[in-house]
């Protein structure tokens, strides 16, 4: 699936959120004109019931309904819901907040849905036409995603959040500061609008649905044990070519119907290692490919949501060289590096750079990361898709992971984009290095002639 049909899924739940706020011929079915007919008495509220999985009360809604079905159960807001595919058997769990206001007189609305996980924030704008008191109003319906930049309040603490088509992981510093508070919690969305910047607040009872998403649907990975092996690199100073060509086979595309990203290969195990916003959401396993004939399934197997990665067993991986690793040591400001991945899906893409700077998470990023995580900023080009690649040094060594950009505000801001080092990365695996020695170099790799 191409990307645009990945994003027209992603959309179209929320989209189709839209149309209990706007039935058919704009009949509002909270009027004593309309409430008792046949169209509104089948939008039905289901109620909770106990789910043995999540150990949690959900109200089950089935997301693949037959497209000719023109009357859905009405969709339930503040609620946890367990969205389960009749197809496959899949599920998710999932919030639903909404904030509108509805015009008395005419029935017009305007307002803001937000669909919340354990990984993820959507949400859409809509206008809509509605029947009120005097009139109708037929005008056609406006629905927006949320812009690529959004901030989110747990009090009065900030939480910067950078998405695409109004989709945003949710930091893992933003999840506990939701838990810690309890009861005192306030949580508003702030994001610009045509008139300024909108607040939406989000509901109480939402709030305290998601505290409970939180504190019992977040699963606890088990830490696999990572050895590095130092490898050999050549001596000699490689252009960009050389190192694309020699580091392209150990990078890999990762898809499935939700999201689409990159990675690379870390070990002689198998391992693949990518960004843990990739592979978000219910369903762990993805086609992986790369140019070196690779086209299998892999499986994730360890998640680390404050650190942003996560890693894939994938088959066949083990017969491919793994990168080279800079793992004792951070680069510095001005040296040249190279990004390899899958921008929008075009495979075996290569942008160079240099890093621009070195950084501790400080103002809008420290809720992204958390502050004792080395930030390297490059102006090498990452667009969506990048995500999990890997950012190389001259000598095609890996020193970071290619993790997100600051999207450019009315063209101020260009090509500032992060990678999360691997030395940080390597350090939360407790993964277990070699000592130095003087035939290493500074990354920790063998210089040979080759």
């Amino acid at each position: 699936m191409g990307r645009s049909g990945v994003l027209l899924m992603a959309s179209s739940l929320l989209i189709a959120e839209l149309q209990y706020l706007k039935p058919a011929h704009a009949v509002n079915c909270n009027s004593s004109v309309w409430k008792n007919r046949e169209q509104c008495k089948a939008k039905k509220t289901p109620k909770e019931k106990f789910d043995a999985e999540s150990g949690l009360a959900v109200i089950e809604y089935l997301k693949d309904i037959d497209w000719k079905n023109k009357y859905r159960n009405k969709l339930p807001w503040s609620k946890i819901v367990k969205l389960k595919s009749k197809l496959d058997g899949s599920y998710e769990l999932v919030v639903f907040d909404r904030d509108f206001t509805d015009s008395f007189s005419t029935g017009a609305k305007e307002g803001v849905i937000t669909r919340w996980t354990v990984d993820t924030l959507k949400g859409i704008t809509y206008t809509a036409g509605g029947c009120g008191f005097w009139t109708c109003t037929y005008e056609r319906s406006y629905v927006n995603d949320l812009p690529n930049s959004i901030e989110l309040f747990v009090n009065s603490e900030s939480f910067k959040l950078y998405g695409s088509d109004g989709e945003f992981p949710l930091p893992q510093a933003f999840i506990n500061r939701v838990k810690e508070l309890g009861d005192n919690a306030s949580v508003n969305l702030k994001f610009k609008a045509r008139a300024g910047s909108a607040a939406v607040p989000i509901g109480v009872d939402t709030i305290k649905s998601l505290q409970l998403l939180f504190t019992k649907t977040i699963k606890a990975w088990d830490k696999p044990e990572i050895k590095i092996t130092p490898m050999e690199i050549s001596s000699s100073k490689q252009d960009i070519e050389e190192i694309a060509a020699n580091s392209l086979p150990s990078v890999v595309m990762l898809e499935n119907d939700r999201s689409q990203g990159s990675g690379f290969i870390i070990n002689n195990k198998g391992l693949v290692l990518t960004n843990r916003h990739v592979v978000m959401g219910p369903d762990k396993r993805f086609k992986v490919s790369g140019p070196s004939g690779l086209n299998t399934e892999g499986s994730v197997i360890y998640i680390d949501r404050k650190l942003d990665f996560a890693l894939l067993k994938v088959p066949g991986a083990n017969r491919i060289n793994p990168l080279p690793l800079c793992y004792s040591s951070y680069p510095f400001p001005g040296q040249s590096v190279i990004a390899l991945g899958s921008p929008l899906g075009l495979a075996g893409t290569v942008t160079r750079g240099i890093v621009s700077a070195i950084r501790r998470p400080t103002g809008e990023m420290k809720g992204i990361t958390p502050n004792y995580v080395t930030l390297i900023q490059t102006d090498a080009s990452i667009s969506p898709g990048n995500s999990g690649g890997p950012l190389l040094n001259s000598n095609g060594e890996v020193i970071g992971v290619n993790t997100w950009s600051i999207p450019g505000d009315g063209g101020r801001a260009q090509n500032i984009n992060f990678a999360i080092s691997i030395v940080d990365v390597l350090k939360s695996l407790e993964a277990k290095a070699p000592a130095m020695n003087n035939n290493t170099n500074k990354c920790g790799n063998i210089p040979t002639t080759r």
